[in-house]
Order: C-alpha cells, then sequence, then structure tokens
C-alpha cells in the first residue's frame, strides 16, 4: 500500500514536553467546561423525562433526536472549511445554544413539554455537529506540530469528565430544582466556551506550497480519499466498526449493572468508566501519542477486550466496574493517534469535512447498534443463555436469562479484538507510522 502524502510543514525536532501555550490552554478549558455543561443538561434531560412520563420510550427518542444531527449535517459539512476555524466554532457555539434557550423559556413559563426537550437536543447537537469538526480541525493552529498528541489526548478528557460528573449533578438538581437548572448549567458553559474564543485569536488554516486549492465542495475531499488518502477509507471504517461494537458494550454495561446491582448502584460503574477514562486522558496529555499510531490503536482495542472478559466473567458489580474502567482506559489514546493522524496527513483546508464526514458515519452507526444492543440482549443472548448455552459458556460466565447482557459484552469484546488483531497485521501499521 502507497504511503500517504504528507502535507503538513516540514518536520521539526522532536520534542515531547514542549508546552501546549496559552491559546491552546484557554480554548481548551472553554470547550471541556462546554462538553461537561452539555452532558449534564443531556442526562438532567433524560431523567427529567423518565420521571414526567415513566416510560424507556423517551429516553431513547432523546437519544435518537440527539444523535441525528451528525448525520444529517453532513451533505452541509462544506462550510467548516470555507469559513475560519474561529468563525465556525463560534457559530456553531452560538446556534447550538438556542435549544437549551428555547427550552428554559418554556420550561420557566409553565409550558415546557417532553417533545419540546427532544427539539432543544436536535437544535443543540445540530450546531455542535459543525462546530466540533471544527475544533478538532482547529488544533494544529493553536500548538505545535511536536505537541498534536498531547492536545489530542487533552481533547479527550472534557466527554470523559461529563461521564462522571453528568449522572452526579443532573439528577440532584433535577429533584431539587428541576428541569430549568440543568438548562442554566448548559448556557453558563456555552457562555465560557464563547468568551474563551473571543479572548484568543488564531489564523485560518494554512495551506501547504505546493498544495492546490480546492473548491470548498466535497469532489476533491472524494478524489483525495480515491488517491493519496486512500487507507483513511480504512481508518474511517475501522473506527465506525469499532463504535458500533462500543455502543453494544455501552448498553450491555449499564443492563448488567442495573440486574446486578439495582437502580441504586447501576452508577458505579458508569462513574468507574468515567473515571478511567479521565485517568487515560490525562496520562495521554502527559505523555502524549508515540510514533506508531497504529501500534496505540491495537494495544488500545486488545485492552477493550481484555476488559470485556473480566466484565463478563462474574455477576459481581466489582466485576463489571473493574472491567468497564479496564475496557476504556486506553481508550482516549486511541482517539488522539486517530486525531491526530488526520492533523498530521489530511490536507489543513480539507480537515473538517474529513471529521466531520468521520462523524456522521460513526455517528450514524452507533444508534442504530445501541438501538440493536437491547434487542440482541433480550431476544438473543437471554435465550441462549438459559438454554444452548447454558451448559457451556454459562459455565464460565453464570446461566440463565439474565446473563444475556454478559454475552452481548462479549460478543462486542471480541469484535473489537478481531479488529485490533486485524489493525496489527495490515499494512496501514507501515503507512500511518510517524518519523
Amino acid at each position: 500500500m502507497t504511503a500517504v502524502s504528507v502535507t503538513e510543514a516540514p518536520s521539526r525536532p522532536a520534542a515531547p514536553r514542549s508546552p501546549l501555550g496559552r491559546r491552546f490552554l484557554t480554548v481548551w478549558v472553554g470547550q471541556t467546561v462546554s462538553v461537561v455543561g452539555s452532558t449534564v443538561s443531556a442526562v438532567g434531560a433524560a431523567v427529567y423525562a423518565y420521571a414526567e412520563t415513566g416510560s424507556a420510550v423517551w429516553l431513547g427518542l432523546l437519544a435518537g433526536l440527539a444523535a441525528l444531527p451528525t448525520v444529517l449535517a453532513a451533505p452541509l459539512m462544506t462550510v467548516v472549511d470555507r469559513l475560519p476555524r474561529r468563525t465556525m466554532m463560534l457559530a456553531g457555539d452560538c446556534f447550538a445554544a438556542i435549544g437549551p434557550t428555547l427550552a428554559l423559556v418554556l420550561a420557566v413559563s409553565g409550558r415546557l413539554e417532553i417533545w419540546h426537550l427532544g427539539l432543544a437536543a436536535f437544535v443543540s447537537e445540530l450546531g455542535t455537529a459543525f462546530q466540533s469538526p471544527a475544533a478538532q480541525a482547529a488544533v494544529p493552529l493553536l500548538v505545535p506540530a511536536e505537541a498534536l498528541g498531547r492536545a489530542n489526548s487533552l481533547a479527550q478528557l472534557g466527554p470523559a469528565v461529563g461521564i462522571v460528573v453528568g449522572p452526579l449533578v443532573a439528577a440532584p438538581l433535577v429533584a431539587w430544582w428541576g428541569i430549568t437548572a440543568v438548562l442554566l448549567v448548559d448556557l453558563g458553559s456555552f457562555a465560557v466556551a464563547m468568551l474563551t474564543l473571543a479572548a484568543v485569536r488564531f489564523a485560518d488554516a494554512p495551506r501547504a506550497a505546493d498544495a492546490p486549492a480546492t473548491d470548498g465542495g466535497w469532489a476533491p475531499v472524494f478524489a483525495w480519499l480515491r488517491g493519496p488518502g486512500r487507507p483513511f477509507r480504512t481508518l474511517i471504517a475501522t473506527g465506525a466498526a469499532v463504535n458500533g461494537a462500543l455502543a453494544l458494550f455501552n448498553v450491555a454495561v449499564l443492563a448488567l449493572a442495573t440486574e446486578i446491582g439495582g437502580a441504586g448502584r447501576a452508577g458505579v460503574p458508569v462513574a468507574a468508566i468515567g473515571a478511567a477514562m479521565v485517568l487515560g486522558s490525562i496520562v495521554s496529555g502527559v505523555r502524549g501519542v508515540g510514533p506508531d499510531r497504529i501500534r496505540t490503536f491495537v494495544i488500545g482495542l486488545l485492552g477493550v477486550g481484555a476488559g470485556c472478559l473480566v466484565v463478563a466473567a462474574r455477576p459481581n458489580l466489582a466485576f463489571v466496574a473493574a472491567g468497564g474502567a479496564l475496557a476504556v482506559c486506553l481508550v482516549p489514546a486511541v482517539n488522539a493517534a486517530s486525531a491526530t493522524l488526520f492533523h498530521e496527513r489530511v490536507p489543513a483546508d480539507m480537515q473538517g469535512r474529513l471529521f466531520g464526514l468521520r462523524s456522521a458515519i460513526g455517528g450514524g452507526l452507533y444508534p442504530v447498534a445501541s438501538a440493536s444492543a437491547g434487542v440482541l440482549i433480550a431476544h438473543v443472548g437471554a435465550p441462549l443463555m438459559d438454554g444452548p448455552l447454558d451448559g457451556s459458556l454459562g459455565r464460565l460466565i453464570g446461566s440463565g436469562p439474565e446473563r444475556g447482557a454478559a454475552l452481548v459484552v462479549l460478543v462486542a469484546g471480541a469484535l473489537v479484538t478481531a479488529i485490533g488483531v486485524g489493525l496489527a497485521r495490515s499494512p496501514l501499521r507501515a503507512t500511518f507510522r510517524a518519523g
């Protein structure tokens, strides 16, 4: 397989401990606060919807409406590379803030209905669908090339902190002060993000001297993917498959935690998973991403597989929490390695479109896999563990219909492990090796 053309500036001497700089850290703090605030709002809306309706159907609808914009916005993602990164980020944040603002007005006036929260989530995530790829593509404008790995690792911290803080903060806020409290938290976090962005100036994406100008549409992107960027087609497809497997894992782990620990302790594994991702983001941010990007992928994916084995090994909440933490602790490093590859190898003036395309493909599979997970647990896993697999696999992980979720976790782990082994044996490792 032909090596991918490098469109970055000439290589600089390695300096793994190069400071990230005030500009990046300022923007990063604002974006991290915004992600945490949005997570608190999303969890709070789910808690409120369930408390008001008593139906899990609304939880699925809210999650589905929040996931749709990333897919629907894909054809319009060309705008991300036609506007300056900072302008696109500010515009995306402003649009995303419309959703919680409308919901807050309706809540204060006493006219809020559950479907309004779904609409608010859709509008908010539509803004984020454009803001997020612009933010990812802006990283090379804020840090030197040798600090990209560390910067991309720290970018994983916001979602990880949100996983820990969201459930802990959202439920009490809704219980004590209602839905208005979490909406105010969300709007406050948007304000922090926009203020930090307004305080930092950075140039637009540079173009290599020998790189031809593009028209900002999809044709140059697809032409590049058919040519020097062909390996990225495999990378994007691999990421989508991993996302699908992780969606099965997430739903099955929550089902296992609820089955074993009850509603009162079901959040323990979720907190452990979030804490592991926070720790993984910090460690990866300090150490950076090694030159062998695919090796990082492989180790991280094998870690997911090992964690799945621990989760399914025993019907014990401690095993679920420990296995969940093991499964995700290296995921931030994998995400950082992926983002760094995009920054290093994708032409700067089409990075926004490629990040958007990656999110759309991966994001499109995630809700489908999440919805399928419940069906697999109830109608495939449970009957198998209470019948054909009772005397074989059941002897190892426990039998009965309540172990259907454990079987789905094992399947998810097997899928991710197979992907990791395939990557280790593929030519991509040599293709994407830095240096």
